[in-house]
Parts: C-alpha cells; sequence; structure tokens
C-alpha cells in the first residue's frame, strides 16, 4: 500500500486509494484531474470556475486595472490553494457514496 494513502473497495472488486493531504494534482490540473478520478460531477463546475476566473483577470488586464487585476489573481490562487486543500477529501467523500468502504 501507498504510504500516507488510504485504500477503499467496493463489492465488485474495483479497489481506490486516496493520499492524505494536501492534493498537488487537484491543485495544477483541476478539470483534467476530475477527468482522470472519473468524477464527472466535479468537471463542468471547475471548467466554469476556471474560466470565469481566466476572463476576470484578462478583462482586467485589457482594461489596465491593476487593482481588479491584483484582486483577480487573489482570487484564482484562493481557488487553486481551495482544490488542493480538499481535492483528496471531495473524492473520499465521492468514493463512499457509490459504495466503497475502508480497507485500510
Amino acid at each position: 500500500m501507498k504510504p500516507g494513502s488510504t485504500l477503499y473497495a467496493d463489492g465488485s472488486g474495483r479497489y481506490a486509494y486516496v493520499s492524505a493531504g494536501f492534493s498537488w494534482p487537484a491543485f495544477f490540473l483541476g478539470p483534467l484531474w476530475a477527468v482522470a478520478k472519473r468524477r464527472w460531477w466535479w468537471l463542468l463546475p471547475m471548467l466554469c470556475l476556471d474560466v470565469v476566473l481566466s476572463g476576470c483577470a484578462e478583462l482586467a488586464d485589457i482594461q489596465g486595472r491593476e487593482a481588479a487585476l491584483l484582486l483577480a489573481s487573489c482570487v484564482q490562487l484562493s481557488y487553486l490553494m481551495l482544490r488542493g486543500w480538499y481535492g483528496n477529501r471531495w473524492l473520499e467523500a465521492s468514493l463512499l457514496r457509490q459504495g466503497y468502504f475502508r480497507v485500510a
């Protein structure tokens, strides 16, 4: 078993590992991480937030508003940190809802 991770299984013999702590893949990849983990209902909200936040930053940059650009960048960074902090917790909760149980 991977150190620092929890093993989950379901009744049909499928297994899934969930790492503890910060999720670097969720932080950097976001929607691609949701696809890799087959969490399709996370994909659309993550894509929408990425597009909206990037659009806000682009608009602030085009208009030359440094304060708005700084605010948009801070909000984007906060969103990335949120994905990293909660990515593994979201994955664990999703597996439990799908009928997986903790093995080790």
